[in-house]
């Protein structure tokens, strides 16, 4: 038996992010399609205007993350907005809320907030 806590790892990136951000407390969110647990982030830094979070996939991730896949490999020139829009529609059409830890803060995501997801890292502007 480990004499760790199972969430070790999660206390050292809590405790790096408030020395790196000057003590400004990061959210831990998470990221749900109507009941089912999607992921869960912890912010641990600022890219403005963006927050940076480390991602942990729940049991609702297989099926939503083919949607943001393409949100993530979208790249390059889209003076129009019509490969964005083709790409996060479908995927703001899913439904899927962020709720803060302490429960005070819900927003929806494309809706409230921007959330971009690529692997274990996200951004998330709110």
């Amino acid at each position: 038996m480990s004499p760790w806590p199972d969430d070790w790892l999660l206390q050292v990136f809590d405790r790096l992010a408030l020395i790196r951000t000057g003590g400004m407390s990061m959210r831990q969110w998470r990221l749900l399609r109507g009941d089912v647990l999607v992921g869960e982030l912890h912010e641990y830094d600022i890219d403005q205007p963006s927050f940076l979070a480390r991602f942990w996939p729940g049991p609702g991730w297989e099926g939503v993350d083919g949607f943001f896949e393409a949100w993530a490999s979208l790249s390059g020139p889209d003076p129009d907005g019509t490969r964005t829009l083709a790409v996060v529609k479908p995927l703001r059409d899913l439904g899927l809320t962020l709720v803060s830890d302490d429960e005070r803060i819900v927003l929806e995501v494309f809706k409230n907030c921007s959330l971009r997801i690529d692997g274990l890292e996200a951004r998330l502007r709110y």
